[in-house]
């Protein structure tokens, strides 16, 4: 892994960290003002305003845990397959299986984020 593979690798894994604290101001931190964020096949959130209001019905949750279970590094492009896991309050664990793609910028922030997963088990982890 080169260094720049190494540096988008942190940014990913602090974003994941930030989420299972449900920091918003740190996951706010870490995207770029002009950051796109999509959740396919749902229409993509533009700037970090808009993508803050995309994240928060998931940020809502009482407890958090997202399951890194394969990453990979191209350059600043970095790839994960996640098990996203969230308790919302009266409900039990609930659970979204996800594909990652995050592009990082040359200041380190998300300057893009793709994620693809299955819509009707989202809809199911979300009820």
């Amino acid at each position: 892994m080169t260094a720049g593979e190494g540096a988008a690798v942190r940014v990913v894994e602090q974003l994941v960290a930030a989420f299972n604290r449900r920091d918003r101001d740190a996951v706010a931190a870490l995207l770029a003002e002009d950051a796109t964020v999509a959740g396919i096949p749902l229409e993509p959130a533009l700037g970090k305003a808009g993508a803050m209001a995309l994240l928060e019905p998931f940020l809502a949750a009482d407890e958090i845990d997202w399951q890194v279970t394969a990453l990979a590094a191209n350059g600043r492009t970095v790839f994960t397959e996640r098990v996203d896991r969230f308790r919302f309050a009266g409900r039990g664990w609930t659970a979204v299986r996800a594909a990652g793609v995050f592009e990082i910028d040359d200041k380190g922030r998300i300057a893009a984020w793709r994620d693809y997963f299955d819509l009707a088990e989202l809809e199911r982890a979300m009820a």
